[in-house]
């Protein structure tokens, strides 16, 4: 996969893979395509991993990723060393936000005229990947209904194995407001879920850290 801004060339052959943050920085300010290169796939994944964690179907992952990318290496003067993994969940945390946003004012628009919802999923899939894909449905679903910052916590926490203080360091909160916001964040998720009827009794997810 390529970057529309032409910065990503499988020509370009990566650096060493223990080549530290702050160098791989240093290079990629510079215009080295090798570290730009090596930057993204670097994180290409973790990414796309956070944009399915947050809620996002699988066949926009990657234009999120796109969008992730461009947007970094047009700011990279803003990025500290050490603060790479941050900084790529808080921008794709953003990009996501803004799809569900715009998603939400689609359906509006949608109810108001009658428009179709778009089809399920082919039913012709096996019994198990049928399953898992309902089940993301019904997560994506309720986790676009929610606020992004009660989302990000949720997902760190309850769907990607962060712990508090993980988390509290990815977003730049005190851990105390980790626990808060993942409380508030279990108790929308349910409301939420209940609202769109996609399950009919409720047990608070991670009842424990």
């Amino acid at each position: 996969m390529a970057l529309s801004a032409g910065v990503v060339h499988s020509k370009n052959p990566l650096l060493p893979v223990d080549i530290d943050e702050e160098t791989l920085l240093a290079r990629c300010r510079k215009g080295d395509k090798r570290a730009i290169r090596s930057l993204y796939e670097r994180y290409v994944r973790v990414v796309m991993a956070h944009a399915r964690r947050l809620g996002l179907a699988a066949d926009e992952v990657e234009d999120v990723a796109q969008e992730v990318f461009s947007a970094t290496f047009k700011d990279l003067e803003r990025i500290q060393a050490g603060a790479l993994g941050p900084w790529f969940f808080r921008l794709t945390s953003n990009r996501v936000n803004d799809r569900f946003r715009r998603r939400r004012v689609r359906q509006m628009y949608s109810r108001w005229f009658g428009a179709s919802e778009p089809g399920e999923d082919p039913s012709d899939r096996p019994d198990r990947m049928a399953l898992q894909r309902d089940a993301e449905r019904r997560v994506g679903r309720i986790l676009a209904q929610m606020s992004q910052k009660k989302r990000d916590v949720f997902s760190l926490f309850e769907l990607q194995g962060f712990s508090g203080e993980e988390i509290a360091r990815y977003l730049q909160i005190p851990v105390e407001t980790v626990w808060t916001r993942l409380h508030h964040a279990r108790i929308e998720f349910a409301k939420v879920g209940r609202s769109l009827e996609l399950f009919e009794e409720t047990r608070t997810p991670g009842a424990s850290r």
